[in-house]
């Protein structure tokens, strides 16, 4: 049988056109969105030739129930004989601007619930599905916006944004080296963090105080990623949808 993918945040945007593109490369989808009515989805999915390589399922990233009961869907799915290979968490918010110094408690905990805290305990809950079979690669759509070592002082309005991401970026090198010291099966997963490049999607529709350079559209930033997450395979590592190293 063909791998399965877990998308999570699939319903538009990176996220669908990783399902768009997986699908077209003859493997399984399990769809995680936030709104299994969502009109772009349904629609891809309608234009499958084999729709059942196609499953979409309920998975709110802010609410932890949502999330166990999406991790139950995708380990009844792999029970049923669908060998889950790659988890792709895409699912993240940019309410702009969000401001260090004007950011309410309320949006900026929005942003660390959605960008890194609902990520990564969705991560945890699939990851641990299985314990005899593993997936092979974790990967979480970050930014280089969470670059520690490159600070964008350019980007006014992405504090909270940017914090998020950072977060994100720490717990995921914590959960790589944490599944490395479980040791056997574990230590064949590979745990990645993407920055997608500036593509242009609905939520970066944005009116910037800068000029964004390098916009690329969301089909090149998915084959670019596709192409990483086959061939990298150091975790806890950061990579540019174009292949570059990113630094942390």
């Amino acid at each position: 049988m063909a791998d399965t993918w877990v998308i999570v945040g699939a319903s538009r945007g990176i996220g669908l056109e990783f399902v768009r593109q997986i699908l077209q490369n003859g493997h399984y989808v399990i769809a995680g969105v936030r709104n299994v009515k969502a009109d772009r989805i349904l629609e891809l999915k309608s234009h499958c030739t084999t729709p059942e390589r196609c499953i979409i399922e309920e998975c709110d990233i802010t609410n932890e129930e949502s999330i166990q009961k999406f991790a139950n869907k995708v380990g009844e799915a792999a029970r049923s004989g669908l060998r889950v290979k790659n988890i792709v968490l895409n699912a993240g918010i940019l309410q702009y601007p969000n401001r260090a110094t004007e950011i309410s408690f309320s949006d900026f905990a929005l942003h660390l619930h959605t960008n890194t805290i609902g990520p990564i305990i969705c991560a945890q809950k699939l990851v641990n599905l299985d314990p005899e079979s593993p997936p092979s690669k974790v990967v979480f759509i970050s930014s280089d916006s969470g670059s520690a070592t490159i600070f964008r002082d350019d980007e006014d309005g992405f504090g909270a944004y940017s914090a998020s991401k950072a977060a994100l970026n720490q717990m995921l090198r914590h959960m790589a080296a944490e599944l490395t010291r479980r040791g056997g099966k574990w230590s064949n997963t590979s745990v990645l963090a993407m920055h997608p490049g500036e593509v242009q999607t609905d939520m970066a529709n944005i009116d910037l105080g800068w000029e964004v350079e390098g916009s690329i559209q969301a089909d090149e930033s998915v084959i670019g990623m596709l192409k990483v997450i086959e061939e990298k395979n150091e975790t806890g590592s950061f990579w540019c949808w174009d292949g570059r190293r990113h630094p942390w």
